[in-house]
């Protein structure tokens, strides 16, 4: 059985992770007169500490609280990336002349006219190569396919 090679990066990323771990393990099994004599030990008043620590505490749970919208998009922008990047495109077989032809026709579109004129803000559609115009036409396909529409207007 093979086994993979860490690079001495991997390993150094892997010897801190531990010891972060094993400092934070330690200071766990220490009891709370023991953390508050360290406290005392390190110049630090125990109380003042533990109030800054639960004000922290409140203020990242209240940011959870109001970001949490932010993670349920990044999972559904994921999902579709990953929807999206799973299926072929439709206009493989399609010669550049109607590649351009069908993203003229989508400049037309009050649905789609943004997405390309953002695309070709800075240069002609003729100056665009196949790829790039099949990648934009299957992106106005997923557009188009996300709220019900065929596409074309």
């Amino acid at each position: 059985m093979a086994t993979n090679k860490r690079s001495p990066r991997e390993t150094w990323d892997l010897i801190e992770k531990q010891t972060r771990e094993d400092e934070i393990n330690r200071f766990l099994a220490k009891s709370r007169d023991e953390v508050d004599a360290s406290l005392r030990a390190a110049g630090h008043d125990p109380v003042a500490v533990r109030a800054e620590g639960e004000a922290l505490a409140k203020k990242l749970l209240a940011d959870r609280d109001r970001l949490a919208w932010q993670i349920t998009a990044a999972e559904g922008l994921a999902r579709e990336q990953a929807r999206f990047a799973g299926r072929p495109s439709k206009y493989a077989g399609l010669s550049l002349a109607e590649l351009q032809e069908r993203v003229t026709e989508a400049r037309k579109s009050p649905r789609f006219a943004q997405p390309v004129a953002v695309m070709f803000r800075n240069r002609k559609v003729e100056e665009a190569s196949e790829e790039e115009l099949r990648a934009l036409l299957d992106e106005i396909e997923s557009l188009a396919e996300s709220d019900g529409s065929d596409g074309r207007e």
